[in-house]
């Protein structure tokens, strides 16, 4: 919670809509590193916090953050599918997959179908 706020008082502290706009891509382009280069747990919690945010920043704000949002996403999702991957090579799961990549089937062995 306190990258959260602390990335909005950074862009929030700028005056101008241009430079609050400008802070918050800085932001996200230095965050998208942290989240490829640090600790699977740093990047967990930094790209978190800085999806919440730029999320806050566009809704609260008004400030145009859609761009820096999908970037963050994206690198989250890219974090989150190599801890899946590591977890398999640990043991295995079930899964559905697509050219070597698998999907989970989340609530597939409790007895509920499977989502379309």
């Amino acid at each position: 919670m306190d990258k959260y706020r602390k990335i909005l008082q950074e862009v929030r502290g700028k005056q101008q809509k241009k430079d609050q706009e400008k802070q918050a891509r800085d932001i996200a382009e230095t965050m998208c590193l942290s989240i490829d280069e640090s600790p699977h747990m740093i990047a967990m919690e930094d790209g978190a916090a800085a999806v919440a945010a730029m999320y806050t920043l566009c809704v609260d704000d008004g400030l145009d953050t859609v761009m820096e949002y999908l970037e963050l996403r994206e690198h989250l999702d890219g974090l989150l599918g190599d801890m899946y991957d590591k977890m398999r090579e640990i043991y295995s799961v079930p899964a559905q997959g697509e050219g070597g990549k698998s999907t989970p089937r989340i609530g597939a062995d409790m007895g509920q179908e499977d989502c379309p």
